[in-house]
């Protein structure tokens, strides 16, 4: 007969392998394809887990959206002591491996970028806790960049047209694989991926400074 305390380390492993596989599978189907069962599967959980531990679906993906690691590179980058250039590079090299290395690559990001291809309930806590914080920081560092000479929504512009080349990568990965079959996304190619953004995004900004 097992202890209470092996009881409830048992109970806590069970909700760990139930997070982990949650992540993994609204990643891959988002939330109106991912099934209880199919994450239970995966967990090794019987299909009560779910409810006894998060009390619904929606509970599971609430849990399973923990932006604390996406928090910390924004926390972090801030802190840098950099150039606003420089942190616009260190911050889309960091985002990029986040959203790309199949390896490392956040859960939490993938999810994200499914539920922008195809938005479901759960868009509106992922703008709420990701999204707006993201835009938010952006927005500031470029505005480091340019200076204040540039208006709201030239500002809100620019921040579309660098989070769009980063999430270019990430929805057209099908059909970039079938257009050049030997492209990979391993570290060196994210990394050149990067830093090709930053170029690209440094010289519009440099540009939009020059025409104000």
């Amino acid at each position: 007969m097992m202890t209470e305390v092996e009881t409830r380390t048992a109970s806590e492993q069970t909700r760990a392998r139930l997070l982990d596989a949650a992540r993994e599978v609204f990643s891959q189907h988002n939330f109106q394809g991912a099934t209880v069962r199919e994450i239970c599967r995966r967990a090794e959980a019987n299909v009560a887990a779910v409810n006894y531990h998060f009390g619904s679906k929606e509970g599971l993906l609430a849990e399973a959206l923990n932006f604390s690691q996406l928090a910390a590179l924004l926390t972090a980058n801030v802190k840098a002591d950099a150039c606003p250039k420089i942190r616009l590079r260190l911050f889309l090299r960091d985002f990029m491996l986040m959203l790309l290395d199949e390896k490392n690559a956040s859960s939490q990001c993938r999810i994200m970028a499914r539920e922008l291809a195809d938005p479901t309930p759960a868009l509106d806590k992922i703008v709420l806790e990701a999204i707006a914080p993201l835009h938010e920081f952006l927005g500031k560092l470029v505005r480091e960049i340019v200076g204040d000479q540039i208006g709201e929504t030239e500002l809100r512009r620019c921040v579309y047209s660098i989070f769009g080349q980063c999430q270019f990568y990430r929805h057209s990965h099908p059909v970039l694989q079938r257009l050049h079959p030997k492209l990979r996304y391993d570290r060196k190619e994210i990394e050149a991926i990067a830093e090709h953004i930053a170029e690209f995004s440094l010289a519009g900004i440099e540009h939009l400074d020059k025409t104000q």
